[in-house]
């Protein structure tokens, strides 16, 4: 069993790192380097407004700490045929799954590091804590989180459903955190710090008395099918995961808007593209992620230059991943029987971008002018730089792409 889940791990970590070169190339790494460097920037002119003694701070300290314990699942790499193969070394599991849980420890405890380190000098302004306090801060941090981890280790194994272990994983995931987040950063770290490490404890020791009980290989199958998905949702974000499989769902509130497609011939691929992107869970999914993430980080980033680039920069990202979409329909063998041509289909795509990404640019428009609104420049640069993009990549960039792309697939 060492021997499988070095394997497992070893080709887990080849297949990521290949989706990994995809995400950050040259682009995204420079987009990258605007980013933070733009809510760094944005985070010290905030500490400078804030002081000692401000009411909301604790609320978003525990909040921000309460969400970083979340972060980071058991990886136990096991795959939906394990449920036969494996089931006669079933005995020998409780050291596999030992392994995914040391492995998990030392990632989720990576990110609990990362997070306690950016939130230090937002805790260090607002609360005013010493040196020792805040190393308290860290330790019950990890603590909560091995608990958390050990609970998700629990949940693999066919237990009682007891309020503590599996009927009530919320106490586990919120309640116990808050109360203890909430202790540390309103009474006492020292406090917080030892009931975190007694919490911790309790659990690990009681591994003991059902570490050797039948698993529960659906629930297991299920949670590291759960895992994956979140993963490959991220890395579908820059690029074509084959793991991703789509689900389609009728959205009701969009029928009106919908319904104003004529149904003549040459809109038989607008009415087709739109429909087929608006009930595409992974593509409208997509497309409201990469808004949402454009809009939060242009609410926090003032200045002239940035939030210019930043518009331009998920605008294409945007587009750039609708353009596959264009060959939907290539093996439907329905679509090559009817009376249009080509250049139907290009104008009608062409027409669903301009649509999709000019709601962007209002939203983006929108949220500069709402951050920006003294900045007359700024405000200028989205909107000419928003309209000649949208322009340039539509019209331009999107007929030779897609030129390229029917060469490629012939």
């Amino acid at each position: 069993m060492k021997q499988l889940f070095k394997r497992r791990l070893v080709n887990h970590l080849i297949e990521m790192m290949k989706y990994l070169r995809l995400v950050f190339n040259d682009y995204f790494v420079l987009a990258l380097l605007f980013m933070i460097g733009g809510l760094g920037y944005a985070y010290s002119n905030a500490l400078k407004q804030l002081h000692a003694g401000t009411w909301w701070a604790p609320l978003v300290i525990v909040g921000v700490l309460l969400i970083s314990v979340q972060l980071g699942r058991l990886a136990t790499f096991v795959k939906d045929p394990d449920y036969v193969f494996l089931l006669p070394k079933e005995s020998e599991m409780a050291d596999y799954l030992r392994r995914g849980f040391n492995y998990s420890l030392i990632l989720a405890g990576l990110i609990q590091v990362l997070i306690w380190f950016v939130m230090l000098p937002f805790v260090q302004v607002t609360t005013k804590v010493s040196g020792l306090e805040r190393l308290m801060l860290l330790g019950t941090m990890l603590c909560l989180k091995t608990t958390w981890l050990n609970v998700d280790f629990a949940r693999k194994y066919r237990l009682k459903q007891t309020w503590l272990l599996r009927g009530n994983r919320l106490l586990w995931r919120l309640i116990v955190p808050v109360l203890i987040l909430g202790n540390a950063i309103y009474f006492s770290y020292l406090v917080s710090l030892l009931a975190a490490v007694l919490v911790a404890l309790d659990s690990l020791l009681s591994r003991r008395s059902w570490v050797n009980r039948p698993l529960d290989w659906q629930t297991m199958i299920a949670d590291e099918n759960s895992r994956m998905h979140t993963v490959y949702q991220f890395f579908n974000l820059f690029t074509d995961v084959p793991s991703i499989a789509g689900s389609v769902k009728r959205r009701r509130y969009l029928d009106g808007l919908l319904g104003q497609i004529k149904l003549i011939p040459k809109n038989t691929y607008l009415y087709l593209y739109s429909h087929s992107i608006a009930r595409d869970n992974e593509m409208s999914g997509l497309y409201v992620r990469l808004m949402v993430i454009g809009t939060v980080f242009l609410v926090f980033i003032k200045g002239e230059a940035l939030p210019i680039i930043l518009c331009l920069l998920f605008l294409y990202l945007i587009g750039f991943q609708m353009i596959p979409f264009y060959f939907h329909f290539d093996d439907n063998a329905f679509v090559h029987i009817y009376p249009i041509t080509n250049q139907f289909q290009m104008k009608s795509f062409q027409r669903v971008l301009f649509l999709m990404l000019s709601s962007v640019a209002v939203v983006f428009g929108i949220a500069v002018i709402a951050v920006n609104f003294d900045n007359v420049v700024t405000i200028a640069g989205v909107i000419i730089g928003e309209a000649l993009e949208i322009w340039a990549f539509i019209w331009l960039y999107v007929p030779r792409r897609i030129l390229r792309g029917e060469r490629n697939r012939d």
